[in-house]
């Protein structure tokens, strides 16, 4: 978990602190090695149920880099 908070603060200051808004942290370097981290967490059984705002949150950042996602997704 440290790494990602170390990964996280990374990338806020390459990509500012709404970093996860930025069209260039997608498939950068940190957002890549950000990923495998967090695939290693879930692995190791971790898991995390979003607060309503950070599914709102999700929901405007899938919206803004045209995912499609919606609410249900």
């Amino acid at each position: 978990m440290e790494k990602q908070i170390l990964l996280s603060e990374i990338a806020a200051e390459l990509y500012g602190d709404l970093w996860v808004m930025n069209e260039k942290f997608w498939d950068s370097p940190t957002e890549r090695e950000l990923r495998e981290v967090i695939n290693r967490l879930i692995d190791l059984g971790f898991s995390h149920t979003p607060t309503p705002e950070q599914e709102k949150a999700a929901e405007i950042i899938a919206k803004r880099l045209g995912l499609g996602l919606d609410s249900e997704d």
